[in-house]
């Protein structure tokens, strides 16, 4: 028990502290204003509707040790210069849909991060039968986009209806997979898959999410030598089950400071955007002297003599 929850033994004095921080500060605010604090929301009812919820959140720190797992408890525990979605990077209902959409999002984030998905069913299967399941994958670096697999540690976890921590194995090292589509309008002869993968090999992928987020494909275990062995949720079975996308939530486990590299680095980005978009008229000959002047005489009269100066 132990080996699969190895902070079981401290749970119960971080729960106490952190209630006690909680109670106190949340008191001191009600003597201030009395009125004012009967509308206000707690955070465990505000975060209610994220798929990390407050038990999830808790079942998830268990399994691991160090600031992570004070940072998973963050937004049901916030102190007083926290708020309670300070550390929720993405999520699709609110930032919308898709692998450019999540980019934007997450691009520059250096720190651990925790991806959840929720999926609904079999894409392929009767709607009479449909079953909704949660998994998670715990990454200790931000994403790249790359056409390999990386990460030098994970977790993957099967969150609803069942939860299961499936820690690395130390076979493989196939712990992320992301990858954009490429800029350039480059030939490929072999185009590397786009989308997320975590575990499992290029084809074989243990978990895949599509570019537009829209179908989670899971496979059985048997092809994944990363993580351990076990079912990311009830009667999975040996074939790949294709799943359409519920949500997708990313919550950065990082602390401030990786936040602030992250919007420093946005804001170096914007910076460098509007300066591209930006043309120097100064830079340019007069009307008369330019190509597009040239062309348009052209096209309006292509039989015309141009008279060349030597």
């Amino acid at each position: 028990m132990l080996t699969t929850v190895p902070n079981l033994t401290e749970c119960f004095t971080q729960f106490v502290n952190a209630r006690l921080q909680n109670f106190a500060s949340s008191e001191q605010d009600v003597l201030e204003s009395s009125n004012s604090s009967s509308r206000e929301i707690s955070p465990e009812k505000a975060c209610s509707s994220y798929l990390l919820t407050c038990g999830r959140a808790w079942g998830i720190s268990l399994t691991i040790r160090g600031t992570i797992s004070e940072e998973i408890l963050k937004p049901y525990f916030p102190s007083d210069s926290d708020t309670k979605d300070e550390n929720l990077l993405y999520r699709s209902s609110l930032h919308g849909k898709g692998l450019n959409r999540f980019w934007s999002n997450i691009e520059g984030y250096l720190g651990p991060l925790l991806l959840l998905i929720s999926a609904t069913g079999d894409a392929q299967e009767d709607s009479t039968n449909i079953r909704k399941w949660i998994i998670c994958a715990l990454t200790h670096q931000g994403f790249e986009n790359r056409d390999m697999f990386y990460g030098n540690s994970g977790t993957l976890y099967a969150i609803c209806p069942v939860f299961h921590a499936f820690s690395p194995s130390g076979k493989e090292r196939n712990f992320v997979y992301s990858h954009l589509h490429p800029t350039g309008r480059v030939y490929e002869p072999h185009p590397k898959p786009v989308g997320i993968v975590f575990g499992g090999t290029n084809g074989n992928e243990r978990v895949y999410m599509d570019e537009d987020f829209a179908k989670a494909t899971v496979r059985h275990h048997a092809i994944d030598k990363t993580y351990h062995h076990g079912p990311l949720f009830p009667n999975q079975g040996f074939l790949p089950v294709e799943a359409l996308i519920l949500e997708v939530e990313v919550w950065g486990l990082g602390g401030r400071k990786a936040r602030e590299i992250q919007l420093s680095y946005k804001k170096r980005e914007d910076l460098f955007t509007e300066q591209r978009r930006k043309v120097d008229l100064k830079t340019f000959a007069s009307w008369e002297d330019s190509p597009e002047k040239m062309m348009m005489d052209i096209i309006a009269d292509p039989n015309r003599v141009q008279r060349e100066d030597r």
